[in-house]
């Protein structure tokens, strides 16, 4: 992975002079572009057939805000508006009138967030769905988002709407019963995290975050704007993790980019580091700020004579639990991005929710400095200790043992799950490790648990071969003892790394666990890269029911749609239906750009017998 990106960021610098002074924008791609997008060397860069199928918003964003932007330095406005036009093609689809909902419809408030509850269990108890039927689910209704790859953002479902963030800036409110759009908000920049519906007053708001650091409150019966506020601590900060109301406030997860940035040697890795906003929640005022590590200071220059800096990173990737009880919220951190580390990195934070004082830290894995620069033959801005990389980007769960004792329960990238306990300042009770772990796998999205044992997906991918162990485990959660395990295969032989030829191969190469899991009444829900979507029976691991997600769909807003690789927001289940988001290009994984809409097929009975011939147990 490293290797490659090392060699891109070397030929960009290169190429930067010779092609400044042209207009034409495929001169401007042969030189800043083609090397690594051609014939990509590694599954972080998409090849230009998949920046094709990418929206123009996205690609505009990376390249003047994002990851990108140090390869069009020199380019004025027009040369890079000309260089996106050339990178994303022809991008015409407009979604018909027909689309729209016709009747007056109104939206019933109730709070929907990324782990379903505060404590994010990301359990649907109150749900018709079970062992006995959910083998009758069938297609309701699919949503195609236009000119979209990826579908990155979990929507909020109450009981007549869906709320639907896409990447291509518009944020839709969807009769739940019939796909048809109430309204759409646009952004102006891709929208990245999960929406949250919460509010203010007597009226429903949805909060989400943009690709840049903007959290918008919508309201949710109109679409109307209510605030927009930047929650950058940097000029490199983003938002991924979902924004989180609890009373007032508004807690917001603060993420960076400069891991990415620091593949140009040039750049003086790196200033910006991770945090936790507190924001009123009726206006967008920022009301306190935890940082994850002190300021950067100058440390050393790299192998080409540039100023390094220092501490940096501990992102945080992930949604806040709350913890009424304690009055903290816990997030997990990702990685330094420069020397030195710190003791806030790949770790679990307890945070309070008065004035964001930093009450304790649990580090899951020590001395972890890593950035893009870094790999087989590290470029001048690789940290010092080179990784490993292995982030929490997982949300913490607040669970209960069997005695009802508080329990923090946390999975990392490094393939461990730990129990920590909140009442002692985040000691370890236990720690489970499933598989090696690596940038791309081990725990990656999100765990869910119920009253007795947590379900952790494995996202270990297939280049790890048999030393990984990709699928989907059951841990006792008193003790971290085994319950079953559901360990993921092919089924097939692909015909090589990636997506081959066609963006939706027969038989994919990806086909691990990453996308985060949850739980209906007594089934566990679990989406898998190759693009099936899997009804596991909680008790035993048995498969109750699947479904191929990588195929093209009828839409009921008349756009193609067609699903890919599930990945990220994990799938939702709200009375009797199950909404599954399909399609990630990234890693060289399979795009896609549908919603897809499951309901129990009416006056299906519950019936043990539902399993037929299945074996208890998978894998």
């Amino acid at each position: 992975m490293g290797a490659a990106v090392i060699r891109c960021g070397f030929l960009f610098a290169v190429a930067l002079g010779a092609a400044v002074a042209s207009a034409n924008p495929e001169e401007h791609y042969a030189a800043r572009c083609a090397a690594c997008h051609d014939a990509p060397a590694d599954s972080k860069t998409p090849a230009l057939a998949a920046l094709k199928r990418m929206n123009s918003m996205r690609v505009r964003h990376a390249l003047t805000r994002g990851n990108m932007r140090p390869h069009v330095e020199g380019l004025g406005r027009g040369q890079i508006s000309a260089l996106v036009d050339h990178l994303v093609g022809d991008q015409a689809a407009l979604i018909p009138a027909t689309a729209y909902c016709t009747q007056e419809i109104t939206v019933v408030p109730k709070i929907a967030r990324w782990g379903y509850d505060e404590r994010n269990t990301r359990w649907q108890r109150d749900t018709a769905i079970d062992v006995g039927n959910v083998h009758a689910l069938r297609l309701k209704w699919a949503f195609a988002v236009p000119n979209v790859s990826q579908m990155r953002s979990q929507p909020a479902v109450t009981d007549d709407t869906v709320f639907l963030p896409t990447m291509a800036g518009d944020l839709y409110a969807l009769a739940r019963d019939s796909g048809c759009i109430k309204w759409r908000y646009s952004a102006d920049r891709p929208l990245r995290t999960a929406v949250s519906l919460g509010r203010i007053g007597g009226r429903g708001v949805l909060f989400v975050g943009d690709q840049g650091t903007a959290i918008h409150a919508v309201d949710a019966n109109t679409g109307a704007l209510v605030w927009k506020r930047d929650v950058a601590v940097f000029e490199a900060s983003m938002a991924t993790g979902a924004p989180v109301q609890h009373g007032d406030r508004l807690f917001v997860p603060v993420s960076a980019f400069d891991v990415a940035l620091a593949m140009r040697p040039t750049y003086e890795c790196c200033k910006s580091h991770g945090a936790v906003r507190a924001l009123d929640a009726a206006t967008g005022d920022i009301l306190w700020t935890a940082h994850m590590t002190e300021d950067a200071e100058p440390t050393y220059k790299n192998s080409v004579g540039v100023q390094m800096w220092g501490p940096s990173g501990a992102a945080v990737w992930t949604t806040p639990a709350i913890d009424e009880k304690r009055g903290v919220l816990y997030v997990g951190t990702g990685e330094n991005t420069s020397s030195p580390a710190t003791e806030m990195s790949d770790a679990i934070v307890a945070i309070a929710l008065e004035d964001g004082e930093i009450r304790w830290h649990f580090q899951g894995t020590a001395n972890d400095a890593f950035n893009m620069a870094c790999g087989r033959r590290a470029g001048p801005n690789c940290p010092k200790e080179n990784g490993p990389d292995f982030d929490f980007g997982a949300s913490v769960i607040i669970a209960q043992d069997s005695e009802g004792k508080d329990l923090l329960l946390a999975g990392q990238k490094s393939g461990d799950v730990y129990a920590l306990d909140p009442d002692d300042n985040g000691a370890l009770r236990w720690q489970r490790r499933i598989g090696p772990g690596s940038a791309l796998g081990g725990v990656h999205w999100g765990i869910t648990a119920d009253e007795t044992q947590v379900y952790v997906p494995i996202a270990d991918p297939p280049f790890l071969g048999a030393r990984g162990s990709p699928g989907v485990w059951a841990f006792r959660i008193d003790d971290g003892a085994d319950v079953w395990g559901h360990a993921a295969n092919r089924g097939c032989t692909p015909s090589g790394f990636g997506r081959g030829t066609s963006p939706w191969p027969d038989c994919p190469f990806h086909f691990a666990f990453s996308a985060a899991a949850s739980i209906a009444g007594n089934v566990v829900l679990a989406g898998a890269l190759d693009g099936r979507v899997f009804a596991f029976d909680r008790r035993d691991g048995g498969i109750l029911w699947q479904f191929a997600t990588n195929r093209s769909f009828e839409t009921v807003n008349a756009i193609g749609g067609h699903g890919g690789a599930i990945d990220n927001p994990g799938v939702v289940a709200v009375d009797d239906l199950v909404f599954v988001t399909s399609g990630y290009g990234m890693f060289g994984q399979m795009p896609g750009n549908v919603l897809l809409v499951f309901e129990l097929a009416p006056g299906t009975q519950p019936a043990d017998s539902a399993r037929g011939a299945l074996p208890a147990t998978s894998g």
